[in-house]
Order: C-alpha cells, then structure tokens, then sequence
C-alpha cells in the first residue's frame, strides 16, 4: 500500500512518514491533549499576523478540525520538534470562488487551512516541502483539485505556492479577491490560490466576489468593509 494512502487511513496521534536528506522529517498530528501545546506554538504566527488570539482551546478546536475532516502535516527538524505545518482540510467551501469541471461531476477538493512555520525557522524551505508534500498526498488520492488562500499583497505564502504550481485565481485578467473580518473592527484582503490534480476543470466567480487589479499593486476594483489595520 502506498504511504499517502496509509496517511489518508492513519489515525495515530504522531506519525514519521519521511526522513529528509537534511536530517529532518515529514509526519502527521492527530488529535491528542499533549499535541494541544505543540499546534498552539505553531499558530502562534497568524497572531502575529493577524492579530488573532491563538490560545489552548482555538488551537484544541483546530486540532479536532483536521482529526475529523482533514490532515496535519507536520515538519519535524532534526530533533524531532515540530516547526512547520500545512492544516489540510477535505471539501471545504468559500463564498467567493467555485471549482466546476467540464463533465458536470462532483468534485474533491484539499483545502490549505493553516499553513505556518514558527519565525526561527523560516526561509529553510520547511512550508515549501510540505506544500508539495499535500499536492502529492492529494493527487494519489484522487483529489481533483487543491486549493488555498492568503494575503492580497505581500504575501509569503503565494510565493511558497507558486513555486509549488499553484495559481491565483482570476476571472477575465482580475483577480477574484474576498473581504475577511479578523476581529470585530479590522480584516484583511485574500485571494485564492489553486493547482488543478486532473484535465477538465475550471473556476468561475461567485455573486459575493469581489475584484482586484490583476497587477503589481492590486488595488481593490470594488471597496467594502475597512482597510487592514497597520502596524
């Protein structure tokens, strides 16, 4: 049996699936209350980012979120601490851009929920590997399509996932762009990103998307909501 196919079955609460040439590791996070703490560590980038509140029953709640309806895919470095994730949730919907394939069929999708390396260790490629590491994970297991999404602009996370064949999501030159509150006075803007796993598939926009210039700048066609709060 192949190992993604072991992976998409296993149910353990921390798994080493592969050992890197650089001495450090692949593996999977299920659901445990010692695997609380390690997921907290790790979320705590988007607090940084976002302003969100990453404490012990939000990083619980995700937690149960991929052990019920998705994957954790962890990267270990050379010690074995986790350092780097890629939350990967089974058939997850947004309101601003819908997958479609030719011959009318239903379609699966692996959504990129949290993906997140602790600040230390970025730049040493752990959230690239486990990009692809998904994308592979999801292909072998019939997926048809992956798909993301993250800042408008600035974004590390778009460069990580062009790398990886991913692709901005855009109708007529523009990009399909979404309002998402962070708290209850501030948000941000998002695109989506996609890679499609087999031929015939395409995406179109939904009544409650919103556009951006398809350009350097990016700059909202159409405004809602208030602007992102600068540091």
């Amino acid at each position: 049996m192949n190992k993604f196919e072991l992976i998409l079955k296993d149910k353990s609460k921390l798994k080493i699936w592969e050992y890197l040439d650089n001495g450090c590791a692949i593996g999977t996070m299920g659901y445990s209350e010692e695997n609380i703490p390690l997921l907290q560590k790790l979320l705590e980038s988007f607090a940084e980012q976002y302003g969100e509140i990453i404490d012990y029953d939000a990083a619980k709640e995700e937690l149960l979120l991929y052990e019920n309806k998705g994957k954790l895919f962890i990267y270990f470095d050379q010690l074995g601490n986790p350092i780097s994730m890629n939350g990967c949730i089974y058939d997850y919907d947004n309101e601003t851009v819908e997958f479609h394939s030719i011959e009318e069929k239903p379609l699966k999708n692996l959504y990129f929920y949290g993906l997140s390396t602790i600040p230390k260790y970025r730049g040493q490629g752990a959230c690239r590997t486990l990009i692809k590491y998904a994308i592979a994970f999801a292909k072998y297991n019939n997926f048809d399509y992956v798909y993301a999404r993250t800042d408008l602009v600035n974004s590390n996370s778009e460069w990580l996932m062009k790398k990886a064949g991913m692709e901005v999501c855009t109708f007529d030159d523009t990009i399909i762009a979404e309002w998402v509150p962070v708290t209850a006075e501030y948000g941000d803007y998002r695109l989506h990103m996609w890679k499609p796993l087999h031929e015939g598939l395409y995406l179109l926009p939904t009544t409650k998307a919103i556009y951006a210039q398809n350009d350097s700048q990016r700059n909202i066609i159409t405004e809602i909501g208030p602007t992102k709060k600068l540091a």
